[in-house]
């Protein structure tokens, strides 16, 4: 038209700029501004109106602010092109500014303004019943359009009793108001109320659409309704829906969610041509239930049958990946994205290092992190969660602090990541920083914010301020209790471990497996066999919960403290669970505090035989020997060990001093003051030997050493160390608490008892099993540890 030297109009304009706007053409947009100027159009209010509507449209809202202030007159399509474009855009505070200003000038709104700014209300809810009102009060008669809308606004408020009062207000319904309705519930994941509504639309003969067929999968799916949803899926082929592309994917979707991936893979094969939708429907499906062979396979299928995957895709099969822990796939993966130029993408970056965290490689998550923008603070959280997951708390506190100095906005998922990292290596000072940030995001007693709250506390030693939490929260689950009870537990706190389970029934809170785990672990700490086993019945009797390998292993664990290692011995090769290393750990190392050496052996066997790469088989077996003197069988299996590659985790433990996290390992030499920290155990070892307490050298593996070596080797131990440092570092009196990575070995522990005696200073220390609270040369524990 341009080139023939035909005369624009008003009406030209007007339809080139709707077009750029249905393309997001904001290049040609703008040209076509120029043109709209030059030709002095630009006053005209119907190329002023279509001119708003596209820089919108084309998320340029403040150019479309800028033609908005400039057109001479506004009509009511005017008011609601503007307050559209900031509702779509999301700035619901600006379209309500403007719909108050609107009000303000006369203009009376119409039902495209109303529901415009209805839309702006999407997390107003004091606002949009304001709304609400002003539309009962100049109208006589809501209508089904207006309906919808509020509807549509109180369910995305979180309101579904007041979108219910809308839809039953509503005076001569259409499958429009009944699907709108069905949808919130199933937005909310309110299956069973979805499925009470539908009946009653079919009661009332409604012919269901392809909305109201997406919504009632959706609802299916949250409630894992699979025989609801086989009925559903025979009347979208009655209905001749089942060629219809968004019902087909969430078809696939509902079986996934079902568990049912037979019939998700046979509506995938029979459904209208195959769609980069549908193929993500069918990864996210394998992805859930762990199918990463199957999800790899369909990735390459889509691969040669040229559909390129998007963001989405990706991310769904890196997600396959990391629940399988496939890290071979996922370096497969990492490789395709590298050759594709995605890896930069901050979605795909975080997707890159869950998928190798949970694949157990933490340094090639750092590798990923450190390429990528790190623009987005997911990235950051991901990272955090990453280091958490793989107990290096230190580096998770060094990436907080990097979050700080460059000023990013933290959120909910930030802070339950660095209250965990804070629990691992008993930093409360940083903890309680962080804490206060929950208190400045209004998410502190938030359920889980509480929870992480409440661990973090009990796991640096702080039952007070975890008691306090827990009784401040509005509203608990089963895992706030669980976490309660976990913690007594852990405090050696049998009775306050007990009432809060009895408590937590009384609420009407349903015990689950874990808060079990928790209970029988109280009952194990104190020695309580004949109350763990009260426990164990009622678990299988009044709750219906299956007895699993965690709890057989507390039983285990119960019965050979207790000295009765054979019972122990036999419940173990009763058990259905066959790779069980846990529970042959807590009964060998029970063989060694008894001297059952025959029996020591038969469990090392089986723990080979389960996994001979498994270090503390040949730890504890070793020590088991070198107590009887057996020093031939100790170098024999050190040498069984080489061979096996079995290395056992290096023991760190750590200290928060001056709000800075310090770490120690076995024998370090690299702190600053170490010749200060040496320098204070060997006045303790020398204060300890007249209180006539010696060093446990008698069974040290390095038998070859002096005792004199063997004094300085138990000197080096990494628990010893930090308390050092926290003796030397802090004002006489004040508590010290350690964090550290593994048991608590038995020449440290009576070691810390005296130490808190000569020091005058309570000492805490939290291992993997238990906090440790030495006082007046006593431990909490009561050495039953």
């Amino acid at each position: 038209m341009l080139q023939s030297g035909s005369q624009l109009d008003e009406f030209a304009f007007v339809t080139i700029l709707k077009a750029s706007a249905f393309l997001g053409d904001i290049t040609t947009g703008r040209l076509i501004h120029e043109q709209v100027v030059e030709e002095e159009f630009d006053l005209c209010i119907f190329v002023g109106n279509t001119l708003i509507d596209m820089y919108c449209k084309c998320q340029r809202v403040d150019d479309g602010r800028k033609v908005f202030d400039m057109l001479p007159q506004r009509t009511v399509v005017t008011w609601s092109a503007m307050i559209a474009g900031y509702a779509q855009g999301g700035n619901s505070l600006a379209a309500l500014e403007l719909f108050n200003l609107m009000h303000q000038y006369g203009i009376v709104a119409n039902d495209v303004t109303l529901a415009c700014v209805l839309k702006a209300c999407s997390k107003d809810y004091i606002s949009g019943k304001l709304i609400h009102s002003h539309i009962i009060e100049s109208c006589n008669h809501v209508d089904e359009f207006m309906s919808v809308s509020l509807m549509d606004m109180y369910s995305k408020c979180n309101c579904l009793v007041d979108a219910q009062k809308v839809f039953d207000e509503v005076s001569s319904h259409s499958v429009v108001t009944w699907s709108t309705m069905l949808g919130a519930y199933a937005q909310h994941e309110e299956g069973e109320e979805a499925l009470k509504l539908y009946t009653k639309m079919m009661q009332q003969k409604f012919k269901p659409n392809a909305c109201t067929f997406v919504s009632m999968l959706k609802a299916c799916s949250s409630i894992r309704a699979l025989v609801h949803g086989k009925l559903l899926h025979s009347q979208v082929i009655e209905g001749g829906f089942d060629d219809t592309e968004f019902v087909v994917n969430t078809l696939i979707d509902m079986y996934s969610k079902c568990g049912s991936l037979l019939d998700a893979g046979q509506v995938f094969v029979k459904g209208p041509k195959q769609s980069l939708i549908r193929y993500n429907a069918m990864l996210e499906g394998y992805s859930e239930w762990g199918s990463s062979e199957q999800a790899f396979e369909l990735f390459c299928q889509m691969h040669h049958q040229n559909i390129k995957p998007d963001r989405a895709t990706l991310v769904i099969i890196l997600k396959a990946c990391s629940t399988t822990a496939n890290v071979m796939q996922g370096r497969a993966l990492h490789s395709y994205l590298i050759r594709t130029g995605c890896e930069l993408d901050d979605v795909i970056a975080s997707s890159l290092i869950h998928m190798y965290s949970n694949c157990g490689s933490i340094e090639d998550a750092a590798k990923v992190f450190d390429g990528s923008k790190k623009d987005d603070i997911v990235t950051w959280n991901t990272m955090i969660a990453g280091y958490v997951l793989h107990r290096r708390g230190q580096d998770a506190v060094y990436l907080y602090e990097q979050i700080c100095a460059r000023g990013l906005e933290l959120d909910k998922v930030t802070c339950i990541s660095m209250l965990k990292a804070c629990s691992s290596i008993a930093a409360l000072k940083l903890g309680k920083v962080v804490h206060a940030r929950t208190r400045q995001l209004c998410c502190e007693l938030d359920v889980e914010v509480g929870n992480a709250l409440i661990d973090m506390y009990t796991r640096c030693g702080s039952m007070e301020d975890a008691s306090e939490i827990f009784k401040r929260m509005k509203h608990r689950d089963s895992v706030s209790w669980s976490t309660m009870i976990a913690g007594y537990a852990q405090h050696n706190d049998f009775p306050s471990a007990q009432k809060h389970f009895q408590d937590m029934e009384q609420e009407g809170h349903k015990p689950n497996n874990v808060t079990f785990v928790s209970l029988l672990s109280a009952c194990s700490h104190r020695g309580l066999l004949e109350e763990a086993c009260q426990h164990l019945v009622a678990m299988e009797h009044d709750h219906g919960i299956s007895p699993n390998i965690d709890h057989c292993n507390c039983i285990v664990d119960l019965l050979a403290r207790g000295g009765h290692l054979a019972q122990a011995a036999e419940l173990l090769d009763s058990l259905p669970f066959k790779s069980n290393i846990t529970g042959w750990t807590s009964l060998l190392t029970h063989c060694r505090v008894h001297r059952k050496l025959e029996l020591g052996r038969r469990c090392f066997d089986r723990m080979v035989a389960i996994d001979k790469t498994y270090a503390s088989s040949y730890v504890l077996m070793s020590n088991i020997y070198a107590d009887a003197g057996m020093w031939k069988e100790v170098e024999a299996l050190r040498k069984q060990r080489l061979l096996a590659g079995a290395w056992k985790k290096p023991g760190k433990s750590f200290i928060e001093v001056d709000d800075k996290v310090h770490n120690f390992s076995v024998g370090d030499k690299t702190h600053p003051r170490i010749l200060d920290i040496y320098k204070k155990l060997r006045r303790l070892a020398a204060d300890m030997k007249e209180k006539g307490c010696y060093p446990q050298t008698h069974a040290m593996l390095q038998h070859h050493l002096s005792d004199e070596d063997k004094e300085d080797y138990l000197c080096g131990h990494c628990e010893k160390l930090a308390i050092a440092f926290g003796l030397i570092s802090t004002p006489p009196g004040t508590p010290i608490r350690v964090a550290k990575n593994l048991r608590v070995c038995m020449d440290c522990h009576s070691a810390t008892k005296v130490i808190s005696k000569l020091e005058a200073r309570e000492i805490i220390v939290i291992d993997t099993y238990r906090v440790h609270r030495f006082k007046d040369g006593a431990c909490s524990c009561k050495d039953y540890f």
